[in-house]
Formats: structure tokens, sequence, C-alpha cells
């Protein structure tokens, strides 16, 4: 190959990778960007304008950089992520405005090329995270240690290798639990935040130390069930994907605008304190015992 072509694949390779990186819950700065992608600050704005060009959006916030959109975010109607059969339905009837115009070959170009790449990284963000899952879990099969390999920590914001004991999956493999011998105890790693999956040759050495904890809801656990069902603002619904993902199976988005939270939760105060943290973005619909305990609560409250 020549090497004008290596060049451009690398470039290719890069802003993939930036896609990806840009596609988690938690921003990053463009240093980091730069760091992670071994490249200059310049050339990451570079890229920030050319993504936008395709399409996609990415927005700022406290001086970190993110996609608007990324995998289990909000449904909603955007220009640039049109599915294939509505991409199809638009052009048709783009292509019946006559022949000679130049304005339609131009929206018909864009169309293409905006759906094509939004399908295609979709895909590849997917597949990445699939071959992640089919690695790890080869690994539990045979006892076997693995590497994070930059693995990005959002508690320290930094990158780093990280050797665990993979010992099982959450129920929605979004995340892994293991046992790390540097800190000589469990975690969770969130899946999607894996630079690359690497199979160690040593066997599993700490194998009494694995605990795999029920999985907590709203930061807490137990066998009591307590309903609840709320009505969310745009901001509270965001929030809580991002704070609480494994709550995602009980939101749902009714009229595109309307945003809702229903499910049981084994204990009041993890869920209490979210809705307390948002003043006037909550609405309790269902669950006398949540109203109780947030009337209790802001009995409490000195001003």
């Amino acid at each position: 190959m020549a090497q004008s072509g290596k060049i451009e694949q690398q470039k290719i390779l890069r802003v993939f990778k930036l896609i990806n990186l840009l596609r988690g819950n938690v921003g990053k700065t463009v240093h980091r960007l730069a760091e992670l992608l071994e490249t200059d600050a310049r050339t990451i704005y570079r890229y920030f304008k050319l993504l936008e060009a395709l399409g996609f959006r990415v927005e700022k916030e406290f001086s970190k950089y993110k996609l608007a959109e990324f995998p289990g975010s909000l449904d909603t109607l955007n220009y640039a992520t049109f599915s294939a059969e509505e991409s199809q339905w638009l052009k048709e009837i783009i292509e019946s405005k006559g022949k000679k115009n130049l304005l339609k070959d131009s929206i018909l170009q864009k169309l293409q090329l905006r759906s094509e790449l939004r399908e295609g990284t979709d895909e590849l963000f997917k597949a990445n995270l699939g071959r992640f899952i089919d690695q790890i879990g080869k690994a539990i099969e045979d006892q076997k240690q693995i590497w994070l390999k930059e693995y990005y920590s959002l508690h320290s914001d930094s990158v780093s290798d990280r050797l665990i004991e993979p010992v099982a999956f959450s129920k929605n493999y979004e995340f892994i639990h293991g046992f790390e011998p540097e800190s000589n105890s469990m975690k969770v790693f969130k899946i999607e935040r894996i630079g690359e999956v690497v199979v160690s040759k040593d066997d599993w050495k700490y194998e009494k130390n694995h605990q795999v904890p029920e999985e907590s809801f709203f930061g807490y656990t137990g066998k009591k069930r307590f309903h609840v069902r709320l009505k969310l603002s745009k901001k509270a619904y965001q929030l809580m994907l991002e704070e609480h993902p494994n709550a995602r199976p009980f939101m749902k988005v009714e009229n595109r605008n309307h945003y809702y939270f229903e499910g049981e939760i084994p204990h009041l105060p993890g869920l209490g304190r979210f809705i307390l943290g948002l003043p006037g973005e909550i609405r309790v619909e269902r669950g006398e015992e949540m109203k109780e305990y947030l009337a209790a609560q802001l009995a409490k409250v000195n001003y």
C-alpha cells in the first residue's frame, strides 16, 4: 500500500476512535482526546468540524466534549439519524420534485452520506463492544486474567491499563465484575470505557476473593419492593440515564417529550435523594411510601 493510502487509513481510523471516545455518557477534554489519539488539540478541533459537517452534534459541557447522541440516549428525531427506511422514504419524496434541481442533488448526497455513516458507526461501536464481551466471557470460562487496556476511570478522570480477574457480567452486560489484584478488591468496570481487552496467559490466582454483589438499584439492594412512578423533566431523565444506567429498562418517553420512570425499588433513600436533588424537575405520580418519605425529609430541613 502506498504511503498516502496508509496515512488516509490512519486518519479514518482516528476519526472512528474519536467517535467512540465521544459516545460515552461522560465527556472528555480536548487535551485528553488528543492524548488518547496521539495527536494535537488543533487536529481534534478540525475533527469536530468534520463530524458536525457529517451531521453529528458535538456538545461542550464544563470544558468537556461528547456527542449529543450515543447508545441508549433519547430517541429523538434528528435529520442526521434517520433509519434506512426513513432515508429511503425521504429520498423518494425528494426525487419526485424534478430532475434539474441542484438543491435536491445536494440534499440527497448528504442524506445518503449521513445515514450510511451513522449506521456504520453504530454497528462498529456495537460490534466492538460485542467483541469485548466475547473475549471477557471466554476468559471467565477459562478462568484467565485479563488486561483492560486504556480503561477510562470516571472517578479519577484518568486512563490506565487494569489487570483483573473477570468474574461475571451485570444483567444487561453493561458492566463486568472483576477482582483487581492491585487494589485487592472486587470492582465494577463499564464495558463502554474499555479501550481494548487483552487475555493474559496467567490463570486466576485469587478465586477465594471472587464475590459478585447483588446488583444495586439507586445505590441500594434488598428484598423489599416499593412501586414508584415518576414524571421527569428532560434534564432529570438524562441525569437518571447517566447516573443510574440500570434504571434504563424502567424509563420511557411518551409523545416524544414526556419522560417517565416506573418500577419497583428495594429502598426509598437512594431514589429519594435523587428526587430531592432536582427540585421542580420530578413529580411523584404513584408511590405513597415515597411521598411520605420525601415529606418526612423535607420536614427535617433547617433554613
